[in-house]
C-alpha cells in the first residue's frame, strides 16, 4: 500500500501549485490536498480558468458559431476540429457557464444520432455527398440506405465514450442527450465486458474486446453522477471493469500476461481515444475500485516511473498537431504528475 502522508511531502506540490497554470492549480488543490469547492483558493483558481493563456489559444481558433475547422466535419482534421477542442477542454476545469463552451457544445451535439451514438457528418451533410456522387455518373444504392451505412460506420465507442466524458465534465450530467449516449454504449458493450467497432469495417471479424474502445466508454460511465446511473449501466461498469482487471490493465491473460502493448507504458495527455497505464488507473480507481491487488502490476509501473524529484514525465503527446500544445514531451509534466498523485491518493493509506 503507498504511504500517501510521505508520497505527498516528497511530491512538488507548489509546484503545481504555480498560478500561471489555473487548471493544475484547480485540480490540485481540490483533488490532491483536499480542498472543497467553497474554499476562497479553489474559487479564485477556477475562476481564473477561462481567461488562462492555453484556454485562450484554444478559442482564438474557435469559429463565432461555436465550431474549429470544418463546420460540418467534427472530426477531421484530426486534434485541431470540433471533437477534440471538446476533449481537451473537458479536462481543463472549464464549464458551459463560459458561453464559448456553451456554443460549442450545443454545435457537436447536432453530431448525435438519435440512438444517442456521436458521428463525424450529419445525414443532412451525407445526402448532400450523396447527390454529388450521383451526379458525378456514379451508379449507388437508394439514399436512404447509403446514408444509413455511413452512420453505422461511423457509431464508435471511443469517440461516443470520450464525448459523453468531456460533455459531463463541461457541465451537461444533467442533460437527456448525455443519458441517451450512455444507454447506447450500454447496448453496444461486447460479450467480454470490453468493447469493440465490428461496425467499422477494419474490425469487422473482431471478437475480443479493443483497450481503446474500452476505456472511452468506462471513462465516460466514471464521470457520470451515480444517481444518473441506472441498474443496467451499473452492470456495464461492473462487466467493463472486470475486463480491464482481467488484463491487469496492460497484459495479455491468454499469453502468459505478457505486455499486450508496450506503448501503453507511455504516459501520455491528452489522452482522447489512446491508451496507457495512467488511464486505465484514473478510470477504475475513480470508479472506486482502489484495493484489487489485480491493479498492483500498473501501480508497479507507474511508481517505476516517477522521477526522483517527484515528477512524472511526459512521455507523448500530439505536439505540433493539436490547436495549442499544452506541455513539453520528454520533460516533466504537471498533467502527469497531478493524474498519478491522484490515483496513488485514491489506492493510499493515511
Amino acid at each position: 500500500m503507498i504511504e500517501w502522508n510521505k508520497l505527498l511531502k516528497e511530491s512538488p506540490i507548489q509546484w503545481l501549485l504555480e498560478e500561471e497554470n489555473p487548471s493544475i492549480r484547480y485540480f490540485t488543490l481540490k483533488d490532491i490536498l483536499g480542498k472543497n469547492e467553497t474554499d476562497a483558493e479553489v474559487i479564485a483558481a477556477k475562476r481564473a480558468i477561462p481567461s488562462s493563456k492555453l484556454i485562450g489559444k484554444i478559442f482564438q481558433k474557435q469559429n463565432p458559431q461555436g465550431y474549429w475547422e470544418e463546420q460540418f466535419n467534427p472530426y477531421l482534421p484530426k486534434y485541431k476540429s470540433s471533437y477534440w477542442q471538446i476533449m481537451t477542454l473537458g479536462y481543463m476545469g472549464i464549464d458551459r457557464t463560459d458561453s464559448r463552451v456553451e456554443k460549442a457544445c450545443e454545435h457537436i451535439f447536432q453530431f448525435q444520432t438519435a440512438e444517442g451514438a456521436f458521428v463525424s457528418q450529419t445525414t443532412k451533410t451525407l445526402l448532400a455527398e450523396y447527390e454529388r456522387r450521383l451526379k458525378e455518373g456514379r451508379k449507388l444504392p437508394p439514399a436512404e440506405e447509403w446514408v444509413s451505412s455511413f452512420i453505422v460506420e461511423q457509431q464508435l465507442s471511443c469517440l461516443t465514450g470520450n464525448m459523453t466524458a468531456a460533455l459531463i465534465r463541461l457541465g451537461y450530467e444533467n442533460d437527456p442527450r448525455i443519458h441517451k449516449a450512455l444507454q447506447w454504449l450500454v447496448t453496444i458493450q461486447n460479450k467480454d465486458g470490453g468493447w469493440l467497432c465490428p461496425y467499422w469495417r477494419a474490425h469487422i471479424r473482431d471478437k475480443h474486446g479493443c483497450f481503446y474502445g474500452t476505456i472511452c466508454p468506462l471513462e465516460a460511465f466514471s464521470e457520470a453522477k451515480k444517481d444518473n446511473l441506472t441498474e443496467e449501466m451499473e452492470g456495464t461498469i461492473k462487466k467493463a471493469a472486470e475486463f480491464m482487471l482481467t488484463h491487469r490493465l496492460f497484459k495479455a491473460d491468454h499469453h502468459d500476461y505478457r505486455v499486450i502493448n508496450k506503448a501503453w507504458l507511455n504516459l501520455s495527455f491528452p489522452w482522447f481515444y489512446g491508451y496507457n497505464v495512467l488511464r486505465g488507473l484514473d478510470v477504475l480507481t475513480k470508479l472506486g475500485i482502489v484495493e484489487d491487488d489485480l491493479l498492483k502490476d500498473a501501480v508497479d509501473v507507474l511508481m517505476q516511473k516517477r522521477q526522483k524529484d517527484g515528477t512524472w514525465i511526459l512521455d507523448n503527446a500530439p505536439i505540433g498537431r493539436m490547436q495549442t500544445n499544452i506541455e513539453a514531451k520528454g520533460k516533466p509534466s504537471k498533467w502527469i504528475t497531478l493524474i498519478a498523485l491522484r490515483v496513488l491518493k485514491r489506492i493510499s493509506s493515511d
